[in-house]
């Protein structure tokens, strides 16, 4: 596909040109910019890309090359933290294509046996128990431009549109206000494998459930009493979480614990809890920081094909679903911070905090919705799946499907694209239906 607007003299793309790098000129994107998850423009222009995605859905994405305005209309700013939201974008519709798999049951199960797969879920292979996972911090530092295409959102936002399902904002605050409900109602979130604690349990996990399941049942009679167990709890979270030696599962339960705790005080109305949620956030963003220290940030999977990447499958079931949720949980805890300063009204400095670095995270419905270590391995060696750096969706809009969006995706690729648009695009992609 040919770039839109006029030619330029420059070949290459300006992040070649910046790296010294030698460009293959492709398009829309290069091949040294897909590797990288980088913003691939042409000559310093507005690159407007159009392509079709393996479901025949032909997508236009816009990208807008200098740093827009970061008012979010009269009442509110965003902070320079930046919350990610949605660029201007268009899908169109066209009668879908049936993805199909080459793989057999014979090979699948051969490539388990090397791994040394033997059908049985493997609670040992869970860090947790006194072994340190390798620190895997992003380093490659961001910009604003580079969440320019996150930022149209807040041009046109309007305290109103809290109360309209159909506008981003609304859609965001729903999510978060969900994650106590949900938690209570699954035993999980987008962002916590149900799977994760099953059979080793923390405390402040139990804890936690506890109050999530009392506040979602409470009636005028018992609130007194729930309001009294939540603050005892979220004392003795304090108390017995803050220490240095905790193994990395503890680490990760004690901000599951605490986002469950913020969310319920956050959303439930109480200008009493609204300011409990300011003096307890610094604790979760200090908590949300050890989580960056332990998380593998997928770096040596991003520079991988399709086809090496099937041919590296994680160690064991139970050791990815850590892993996923730990990257998960800190991409969750950052954004649920930024999005409770863009409802607060405040400002902050121009630098990007945490969102200064490339996170990253796997798409994939077929992997994370595995029930158990074989339909995991089976999903690795026969669905799609693809690593997101950035909150770059290119290579996803070209090749995936209405199916492959699990939950935790679905958050982030709605606050880009809009409610209805990802509605119209699970429907016409794989006829799924979303609330």
């Amino acid at each position: 596909m040919a770039h839109s607007g006029s030619s330029s003299r420059q070949k290459n793309c300006n992040a070649c040109v910046k790296s010294k790098r030698r460009c293959d000129k492709q398009l829309p994107v290069c091949g040294n910019c897909t590797k990288k998850g980088s913003l691939c423009i042409y000559g310093g222009r507005v690159d407007m890309r159009t392509y079709s995605n393996s479901a025949g859905v032909p997508t236009s994405v816009s990208l807008v090359a200098s740093p827009p305005s970061m008012s979010c209309g009269d009442d509110f700013m965003l902070n320079d933290s930046g919350f990610p939201a949605a660029f201007d974008t268009s899908i169109g519709i066209t009668t879908s294509a049936t993805l199909e798999v080459d793989s057999t049951l014979e090979s699948l199960l051969d490539s388990m046996a090397e791994n040394g797969f033997d059908g049985t879920p493997q609670r040992a292979d869970i860090p947790g128990q006194g072994e340190p996972m390798t620190p895997m911090l992003a380093r490659k530092p961001l910009s604003r431009q580079d969440y320019s295409k996150f930022m149209a959102i807040c041009d046109d936002y309007a305290p109103w549109q809290l109360a309209d399902p159909s506008t981003r904002i609304a859609y965001g605050l729903n999510v978060f206000k969900s994650f106590s409900t949900t938690f209570a109602r699954d035993n999980s979130t987008v962002y916590m494998h149900r799977r994760l604690y099953i059979d080793d349990t923390p405390r402040w996990i139990l804890q936690a459930f506890s109050v999530c399941v009392t506040y979602e049942n409470q009636t005028p009679a018992t609130r007194g009493f729930l309001l009294k167990a939540l603050h005892e709890n979220v004392n003795v979270l304090k108390n017995t979480a803050s220490g240095t030696s905790l193994t990395p599962q503890e680490k990760l339960a004690r901000v599951h614990a605490l986002v469950a705790y913020q969310t319920i005080r956050m959303f439930d109305g109480d200008i009493s809890l609204n300011q409990q949620v300011d003096d307890d956030m610094p604790l979760l963003e200090a908590w949300n920081s050890e989580l960056g220290k332990i998380r593998d940030n997928l770096e040596e999977y991003s520079e991988l094909d399709a086809t090496e990447l099937r041919n590296r499958p994680p160690e064991s079931w139970e050791r990815w679903l850590f892993a996923e949720s730990v990257r998960r949980t800190y991409m969750i805890c950052a954004s649920l911070k930024t999005f409770w300063d863009l409802l607060k009204g405040r400002r902050r400095a121009t630098e990007l905090g945490s969102w200064q670095f490339v996170h990253r995270w796997t798409l994939s419905s077929h992997l994370w919705n595995a029930t158990n270590s074989f339909d995991f391995f089976r999903a690795w060696k026969e669905k799609p799946m693809w690593i997101i750096s950035a909150f770059y969706f290119d290579e996803f809009l070209r090749t995936g499907k209405g199916d492959d969006v699990d939950d935790f995706a679905l958050v982030f690729l709605t606050m880009s694209f809009g409610v209805n648009e990802m509605k119209m695009f699970c429907y016409e992609t794989s006829g799924r239906l979303l609330a």
